[in-house]
């Protein structure tokens, strides 16, 4: 085998066993490439080992292993060429807001860089979406707002998975009580994409309490139906998750500027 193909083949032995009748032979060789090629072990438009040579890499059968390319390929992160192989694309051509691809993402190391780029877009969406809310939620919605809230306020601090599911709970809660069905479908989409956020953005928090007051006074701003307040709220919010993001990118190997609720949207 070649160099490529000898360093994948340690991955064989760490291939996931699955878990049960949901998890195929097919999906966890996607989950592998896919996680090689997000880590960087595969760089951009590098060429993947051959089918062949993949297939005896996984003990796969050339059925199961083109089902994992063809996996890879729908969510951008391959093309197959005649006569050139497969090639990992562009990362600019990733569909990292799909579902799996970001599950695949939790388990390797950060990157910094679309975090970044998720807050730059909620520092759009989510303050206009609090606007929204603070004129059309209904009393359900604000029901589920605050219900979002109290299991934020009760969740332990050292709980991040109960914090996290409350988190994103309250935020998905109110792009949808924005009656805006654009909005609204990207509270569906981007539920994923947020929980990878605020894994890193919680776990940095100095002061939670901090936090949990910003959220609460997003709520009461709504609640009391102050448009303008709701949305400077929600932007102050989203502030402190971009400071808690420069503490994480400090340590890191990423050193650009992290966007803040101040700077200028031009």
């Amino acid at each position: 085998m070649g160099a490529a193909t000898a360093e994948i083949d340690q991955g064989k032995q760490d291939l996931p066993a699955g878990d049960g009748a949901n998890s195929s032979l097919k999906d966890r060789i996607a989950r592998d490439l896919g996680q090689r090629i997000l880590a960087g072990t595969y760089a951009q438009h590098a060429v993947l080992p051959t089918e062949a040579e993949l297939c005896v890499i996984y003990g796969a059968s050339r059925t199961a292993l083109r089902d994992a390319l063809l996996t890879l390929s729908a969510k951008g992160l391959i093309e197959a060429r005649k006569r050139a192989g497969t090639r990992v694309r562009v990362s600019s051509e990733w569909n990292r807001l799909d579902a799996q691809v970001l599950e695949w993402m939790r388990d390797i190391e950060p990157d910094l860089d679309f975090v970044r780029g998720l807050i730059e877009a909620r520092l759009v969406i989510e303050p206009a979406a609090a606007q929204l809310a603070a004129r059309m939620a209904t009393s359900g919605d604000l029901a589920v707002i605050e219900a979002a809230y109290e299991a934020m306020r009760i969740a332990p601090e050292d709980d991040l998975a109960a914090c996290l599911d409350a988190d994103v709970r309250f935020h998905t809660a109110i792009l949808r009580a924005s009656r805006n069905p654009v909005f609204a479908n990207l509270g569906n989409m981007l539920a994923a994409a947020l929980s990878f956020s605020f894994r890193l953005t919680t776990s940095a928090t100095a002061n939670y309490q901090q936090t949990l007051s910003a959220h609460g006074d997003v709520l009461e701003a709504i609640r009391m139906r102050r448009v303008d307040d709701a949305h400077d709220q929600m932007k102050a919010l989203i502030g402190i998750a971009s400071n808690d993001l420069l503490a994480v990118a400090r340590k890191g190997r990423h050193q650009q500027p992290v966007p803040t609720a101040s700077a200028d949207p031009n």
